[in-house]
């Protein structure tokens, strides 16, 4: 979408709508009247201390999690718990877990050609020559032939990673992907998803990697107790915060 007039800004498409939503395990309230846009090609990062209903929130935008009362939308479309809104989920989100979700029985290629072969029935010999690229990408196409058992955390991840990018999603949702790793294979993940960062995919990360968040996010999310307490820059989440339980938690991650 474009216009005539060079002095008109225009909005960017929203890639998600979040609109208040909340959740209940029981008597908890894990989410509270979250509301939050995400707009395309945006790198949102989620941040704050654990139980604040960021990997919930992460996981209700592709159904992983049910949730009570809200709405969700992708591009513009409202999400329903019906076989429409799951072609959706699968035609346009990626997602990366904290643990890995490798098939231990299927070598790297296998795992990043399972998705194409089965669900967008690619010939075998264009979902192997697809899926060396997208390894070659993340450094590790020389592992095509192993087992995840016989790689590294932080090459398995990065493993996963390519197995999502795959199926071409247009947003890539990532729940604290370095939780898992040792501190010697984060660097390797993150950079993977600094060089994914700059190709215009939209993004939503649950980290606690603050320094990535400073390098990359266009936005981050503070949340605290089930809700969103601040939401901006980096340089205004990060480096000058509003509230006290942002300040709070940032003593004690930075």
């Amino acid at each position: 979408m474009t216009s005539s007039n060079p002095n008109v800004q225009l909005q960017p498409n929203k890639a998600i709508e979040i609109s208040s939503l909340n959740k209940w395990y029981g008597d908890h309230h894990v989410l509270r009247d979250v509301t939050l846009d995400i707009y395309e090609g945006e790198i949102m990062v989620i941040c704050g201390p654990s139980g604040s209903g960021k990997s919930t929130l992460i996981r209700s935008l592709n159904h992983l999690e049910e949730y009570q009362d809200g709405h969700v939308a992708i591009f513009g479309q409202p999400l329903a718990r019906d076989r429409r809104s799951d072609r959706l989920i699968h035609n346009t989100m990626g997602m990366v877990f904290q643990s890995f979700n490798l098939f231990p029985h299927l070598t790297v290629l296998q795992n990043c050609t399972l998705g194409l072969t089965w669900l967008k029935k690619m010939p075998d010999q264009a979902a192997e020559k697809f899926a060396l690229t997208l390894l070659d990408r993340v450094g590790i196409a020389h592992l095509a032939s192993r087992y995840p058992g016989q790689i590294s955390g932080g090459q398995q991840q990065r493993v996963a990673i390519s197995r999502s990018l795959a199926m071409e999603p247009k947003i890539m949702l990532f729940d604290e992907p370095t939780s898992a790793l040792d501190p010697e294979m984060v660097k390797e993940v993150l950079d993977v998803m600094m060089d994914l960062s700059k190709t215009g995919m939209t993004m939503v990360c649950v980290t606690h990697e603050m320094q990535f968040a400073r390098q990359v996010a266009d936005r981050v999310v503070f949340m605290a107790d089930g809700e969103i307490v601040e939401v901006g820059p980096p340089e205004q989440v990060l480096v000058n915060p509003e509230w006290d339980r942002t300040k709070d938690f940032l003593q004690h991650v930075l």
